[in-house]
C-alpha cells in the first residue's frame, strides 16, 4: 500500500536533519505511541470492570485488547484499514444517535455564562485543550499510503471534520444534560449519555450495544498506533522480522498498561504530563520540522539541486 508519491514525517525528519534527527524523532514516536496506547487500554479496561465485569481481573481484559491489536497487525495495515472503514461510520452513527435521542432533555441554559470565566480563560488559557486533537498525529504517517496533493488534503479535511463532529456532539450533550462532571474519564461520561437513550419499553440496555461499538473503536485505535510504532522502530533498526517485533511490543504494551496503580494515577498523568507532552511534540515540534523542511526544499530548488 505504501507508494512513492509522498514522504511521511520520519522521511521528512531525515531530509531536514539527517539520520540523527530521524532516529531521535522515531524513538520519541515509539515512546509516545506505546505510552498513550497503554494508558488508553488501562482506562477503558477499568471502565469495563466497573460497569460490566466486576468479577474479571483487569489484567485479563487488557490482555484481550493487546492480543487482538497484535493479531490485526499480523494481517497488516491493509486489513486494519478495512476494519476501520467498516467500524468508523458505526461509531459516528452511535454518537449521533445518542445526541438526537437525548436532545429532548437538553437544558441550553447550562451553557451559560457564555465564554465561561471570560474570554482570556476561554481563548488563551484554554489553548491547552487543543491536545484533544492529538490523535491527528497519525496523519503525517499516512502520506505515503494516501499520496500527496488533492488526496492528502481531502483525507486530512475529512478526518478533521469527522473528529470535530464527534467531539462537539459529545461535549454539547454532556454540557446540556449533566450539570457538572468532575474527575470522570471519557468512557464513563459517554456511557452516562448512552444510558439516556430510549427506544421504548421493548428495547432495553441500549448502552450495552454502544459499549460494544466503543470496544471496536479501541481495537482499531490500538492496532493503528501499534502499526506505526512498529514501523517507526523498524526504520531505526532495519529489523526485517516484523512478526517477532509485534510480539515484543505487545508484551511491552501489556506491561505499560499495568504500571499505574489506580485510575487516579492515569488522570494525574493526563493533567500534568500527557496534555503538555502532546502539545509540544504533536503540534510544536512536528510543525517546526515541517516548516524547516519546506524552507530547505525551497532553498534547494532555487539552487537547482535535485530533491531526494
Amino acid at each position: 500500500m505504501r507508494s512513492s508519491h509522498g514522504k511521511d514525517i520520519i522521511d521528512i525528519c531525515e531530509y531536514t536533519g539527517g539520520k540523527l534527527l530521524k532516529n531521535i524523532f522515531s524513538i520519541i514516536v515509539c515512546i509516545y505511541f506505546i505510552t498513550i496506547s497503554g494508558f488508553v487500554i488501562r482506562t477503558f479496561s477499568e471502565s469495563l470492570v466497573l460497569i460490566y465485569f466486576p468479577n474479571i481481573d483487569r489484567e485479563i481484559i487488557v490482555l484481550i485488547f493487546v492480543t487482538i491489536a497484535a493479531a490485526m497487525n499480523l494481517f497488516g495495515l491493509k486489513a486494519i484499514s478495512r476494519v476501520t472503514l467498516i467500524t468508523l461510520p458505526i461509531i459516528l452513527i452511535s454518537m449521533v444517535t445518542i445526541f438526537i435521542s437525548s436532545a429532548s432533555s437538553f437544558i441550553p441554559q447550562r451553557a451559560l455564562p457564555i465564554l465561561g470565566y471570560g474570554a482570556y480563560d476561554t481563548f488563551v488559557s484554554g489553548l491547552g485543550n487543543i491536545f484533544a486533537f492529538s490523535s491527528m498525529f497519525i496523519a503525517p504517517f499516512l502520506i505515503p499510503y494516501i499520496g500527496s496533493g488533492k488526496n492528502l488534503k481531502k483525507a486530512g479535511l475529512i478526518s478533521i471534520i469527522v473528529y470535530s463532529i464527534y467531539l462537539m456532539l459529545g461535549i454539547i450533550a454532556l454540557l446540556f444534560l449533566i450539570p457538572s462532571i468532575t474527575e470522570i474519564n471519557n468512557t464513563l461520561s459517554i456511557y452516562i449519555l448512552s444510558r439516556r437513550v430510549n427506544f421504548g419499553q421493548f428495547i432495553q440496555r441500549i448502552d450495552a450495544i454502544f459499549i460494544l461499538i466503543w470496544i471496536m473503536s479501541i481495537f482499531n485505535y490500538l492496532a493503528i498506533t501499534m502499526h506505526f510504532t512498529l514501523s517507526s522502530f523498524k526504520r531505526i533498526t532495519n529489523i526485517k522480522f516484523e512478526r517477532a517485533m509485534t510480539f515484543c511490543f505487545s508484551a511491552l504494551l501489556f506491561t505499560i498498561a499495568l504500571i499505574p496503580q489506580t485510575i487516579s494515577d492515569i488522570n494525574i498523568f493526563e493533567r500534568t504530563t500527557y496534555k503538555y507532552m502532546s502539545i509540544i511534540f504533536v503540534f510544536i515540534i512536528t510543525m517546526l520540522i515541517l516548516i524547516f523542511a519546506y524552507f530547505k526544499k525551497k532553498r534547494n530548488l532555487k539552487k537547482g539541486e535535485k530533491l531526494p
